[in-house]
């Protein structure tokens, strides 16, 4: 034994165990045959529970075997050596929106399984709840605890991206602490912020790089760069805008100002002659949420000039919802393509005050069938609309948060109809920011900002503080005028005509209806202790190993409903009665329950550790349970301490599913008073109270701005209407983030099931390609898309993440379609997940891939091509048979 053993906290353990076998004897030795089926394995003693492990991880018990690799199956379903052999069957388990058939909400939910019990070399790959259906079909149940786990396996359902109505929200309160005072388009704004006579807007957004991105010879387009800021302008001194310029403080209308461009192709501050274009980008209807009367100071701000750009849209926008129009400001012309402004040093200001601005308008331009799609959502949506204006919405105050008698009624206040919700979108606006942020053989990218209605994404809210107070106040004065009172009475003396009605429920004789404290309702509070459940895993390097099984569920229910009488007044009961547990939207008038509170009990410290504990099975014996360690041993062991630490692996992990815990569930029994709240639904834009926080009643404009790319073609190509039509035929699920994994052939580990390519934000073509002129100019039509990043490089990611870009590709085929452009430059990766809140991506463990450019994919036809495009992928990333040439 080596100095100091006896110090560490393995020899601590050691002498607890030999006073624990005393008095139950020795521990057993394992068998010879369970010494050779173990050498191999992980001596570390680890302790788990379900609050101290991520699921979406692989338990550090075996994270050594896999290397840097974060993601493999790892468990193996037991069989009964007697079961039946698995077949091909047509169960199928959960499954998310792509319908692939091996799909996990974790990790833990992959299984590898012998399709026959006795060949334990004929094993094949599947998931939880598919293998619990086919196990209970053939009457297999000796899995008791992967059984109990597949049944509390977390439902598929698809993830939204972080809310841009609260990004939105959140920009708005960095615009009232005055963040971008100095990008705003009113002068006096800018002299206050700045106190001087000179402005100097940064062109930071994210087109700037340090370098623009060759064009590769070969590339239909060259993805967008990540970086979003660049100092490199204001470092060598940017050009200043004089605030002594007579258009500057007019420059919010000038931002709508068109230009003419003129037979000759000379460009002129004059308004053109397009009238389409001058009524609906220079003066927009009163109506309209871009008229100038609907931006409140410091609105609006000068156009692609921020330090941080604009909330990147990320949201799925229905083709319905689309805007019909966009009018595109393009100062820099870069719309006519090889005849654009190629001074890019000029800020947007300067550009509109000095009457360069050049506002076009196009228009949204559909498929055949993306057609038909958007107006059947459109129909749908207005369907929809129609039954929740006549629905009626309300909101239940709990009378008393403690069990027993109330003289207090269940209060149901009525509230006003939500207000309808968009089902159209007739225009928005569209602003280049230069240079481009990439280029290829037959496309170019920009970034731009995109100003929409804030509604789309902002909905009208319903303060539900100003609710109670309004039922207070009702109530006050009701008190005020004597008719609370004369209510109350009438309603004792109503409930001693019916005594059989059960709502006093108070001991002793039944008291008189004159009695002031007489009871006109009962809560009762049910307390369900649900137990410690616990589910054990088979080691994954023991295909044979079986032993004692034990699983705890819990059954608590809930208690049922008991409302009685209603009685409707124009009152209240005192807003302090009002619990927290109060729901909006039920429309049944007699229901309310209340789930009072959900409390989770500690476990009972043995003298082992408090966050988990560790449960171990010798042949032949029951389960001990064992004091679990965190803490790794530091060597100070002699030989024969080694081996006896190997004859004693951990062949189970007892993972904690539930601590115990105590649920309250409320119900009340007894008349119930309906009042209708005066408050009014709070609009997008609208005067709002002040319980939102900061700047929460301060005016916004009708308007929003997010951030897009928009790709543009060359002349007489027809790569980018083929990719708009492409789009619009992809099923649903490629633009859909998703929960948990998907194994999908040729690959053999867990993938996520994140968005496939970028969100579809409309194709538009110019309404007049002349551009005002008597000869035809060329415009390029516009594609709208989602912006995901920069372009991979393979080297540089790990094996998890080039399994997660080969994934891509392998859904797409799995769905139908060829790419027929796969290449690294059509990869693209940003750090985080859109699911995430922006400002935690960039400390995020996690990235994000997508596949782009779909200007020559189709629908399968044959095998074979499918065949090249997958060797392809294994090839690029060194999967497979390709690793070895790494």
């Amino acid at each position: 034994m080596k100095r100091g053993f006896l110090n560490t906290q393995k020899a601590k353990q050691r002498v607890a165990e030999a006073a624990r076998s005393e008095s139950t004897g020795p521990p057993q030795k394992k068998s010879k045959d369970k010494q050779r089926h173990g050498s191999g394995a992980n001596t570390e003693r680890v302790a788990l529970d379900l609050s101290t492990i991520d699921p979406h991880k692989l338990p550090k018990s075996i994270q050594a075997q896999y290397g840097n690799k974060g993601r493999a199956i790892f468990r193996v379903w037991p069989r009964d050596p007697k079961g039946k052999t698995i077949v091909p069957s047509p169960l199928r388990g959960k499954e998310a929106g792509n319908g692939l058939d091996l799909w996990g909400a974790t990790l833990f939910d992959f299984y590898h399984v012998c399709r026959m019990p006795d060949v334990i070399h004929y094993v094949t790959t599947s998931t939880g709840s598919r293998l619990a259906k086919w196990m209970r079909q053939a009457g297999e149940l000796t899995a008791e605890d992967e059984l109990a786990w597949a049944d509390k396996e977390e439902d598929p359902k698809e993830i939204p991206v972080a809310d841009m109505g609260e990004l939105i929200r959140c920009r708005d309160v960095r615009v009232v602490l005055g963040v971008y005072d100095r990008f705003s388009s009113r002068k006096e704004v800018r002299e206050r912020t700045e106190g001087k006579s000179t402005v100097s807007p940064s062109q930071d957004s994210p087109k700037s790089a340090t370098a623009e991105p060759e064009a590769e010879k070969d590339s239909d387009s060259i993805p967008p760069d990540h970086d979003l800021k660049d100092d490199a302008g204001r470092e060598h001194g940017e050009e200043t805008v004089p605030l002594a310029n007579d258009h500057a403080e007019t420059a919010a209308t000038a931002l709508e100002e068109p230009m003419q461009v003129d037979e000759a192709g000379e460009k002129s501050p004059e308004k053109g002659t397009d009238q389409l274009t001058r009524e609906s980008a220079a003066s927009p209807s009163i109506d309209s949420p871009f008229h100038p009367t609907h931006y409140p100071s410091p609105w609006p701000f000068i156009p692609c000039t921020y330090d941080d750009p604009p909330p990147m849209l990320e949201q799925r926008i229905p083709l319905h919802l689309l805007p019909q129009k966009i009018h595109v400001h393009d100062p820099w012309n870069r719309l006519s393509i090889d005849e654009g402004d190629m001074d890019i040093d000029t800020p947007w200001l300067n550009k509109v005050t000095e009457g360069r601005d050049i506002v076009r308008t196009y228009s949204l331009s559909l498929s055949d069938e993306g057609k038909c799609t958007a107006l059947a959502a459109q129909k749908k949506a207005e369907l929809e609309e129609d039954e929740a204006a006549a629905e009626e919405k309300v909101m239940r105050i709990f009378p008393a948060a403690k069990e027993g008698p109330t003289d207090e009624q269940l209060i149901e206040i009525v509230l006003p109809p939500r207000p309808r919700k968009r089902t159209q979108v007739e225009e928005a606006h569209l602003y280049f920011a230069p240079p481009a942020m990439g280029k290829g053989n037959h496309s170019f990218v920009y970034f731009a900002e995109w100003e929409l209605p804030r509604d789309l994404f902002v909905q009208a809210q319903l303060c539900r503080v100003c609710v109670e107070e309004d039922a207070g106040r009702q109530l006050q004065e009701l008190k005020a005028q004597g008719i609370w009172e004369e209510f109350m009475k009438g309603l004792r003396e109503k409930l001693d005509d019916a005594p059989g009605s059960g709502l006093d429920v108070s001991s002793g004789s039944e008291p008189s209806h004159a009695e002031p404290n007489r009871t006109v309702g009962h809560v009762t509070i049910e307390e369900h202790h649900l137990p410690h459940e616990t589910v054990a895993f088979v080691n994954a390097n023991n295909l044979s190993s079986e032993g004692p099984r034990n699983t705890s569920t819990s059954d608590g229910k809930a208690a049922d409903d008991n409302v009685e009488a209603v009685v409707t007044l124009e009152a209240s009961p005192p807003a302090s009665t009002a619990s927290p547990g109060m729901e909006i939207g039920g429309t049944e008038a007699d229901v309310e329950m209340n789930v009072v509170e959900e409390q989770d009990l500690k476990l009972a410290d043995n003298g082992g550790s408090k966050e988990a504990s560790v449960e171990r099975y010798a042949p032949g014996e029951g389960k001990e349970e064992g004091e679990g360690t965190l803490e790794q041993d530091n060597g100070y062991e002699d030989e024969a301490d080694e081996e006896q630490c190997a004859e004693e692996q951990i062949e189970k992990e007892i993972f904690t599913v539930q601590p115990p815990r105590v649920v309250r569930i409320a119900a009340y029994s007894g008349p119930t008073v309906r009042i209708h709240t005066t408050v009014k639904w709070q609009e997008s834009s609208g005067t709002k109270c002040a319980h939102g926080g900061i700047g929460s009643s301060n005016p916004v404009p009708r308007t929003a701005t997010v951030g897009v790319v928009a790709k543009l073609s060359i002349e007489h190509d027809a790569h980018l209407e083929r990719e708009a039509k492409n789009y619009q035929q992809f099923p649903s699920h490629f633009f859909e983030h998703w929960n948990g994994y998907n194994v999908i052939p040729p690959l053999h580990d867990p993938v996520p099931v994140g968005a496939l390519c970028p969100q579809f934000y409309g194709y538009y073509v110019p309404d007049d390609p002349t551009d005002g002129t008597s000869r035809p100019d060329y415009l390029s039509p516009i594609l709208l898309l989602e912006h995901c990043g920069s372009e991979i490089v393979p080297e540089e990611l790990n094996e998890d993440d080039k399994q997660e870009c080969a994934s891509l590709l392998f859904r797409f085929h799995h769905a139908g379609w060829l790419h027929e452009s796969f290449a690294q430059r059509n990869l693209l990766w940003q750090q985080g997940r859109p699911t995430e809140w922006p400002i935690q991506r960039p400390y995020s463990q996690h990235k994000s891939f997508r596949l782009i450019d779909f200007g020559r994919s189709k629908m399968m036809e044959t095998s074979y091509s499918r065949m090249n495009e997958e060797e392809e992928a294994l090839r690029l990333f060194h999967l497979h048979h390709h690793h070895m040439t790494a």
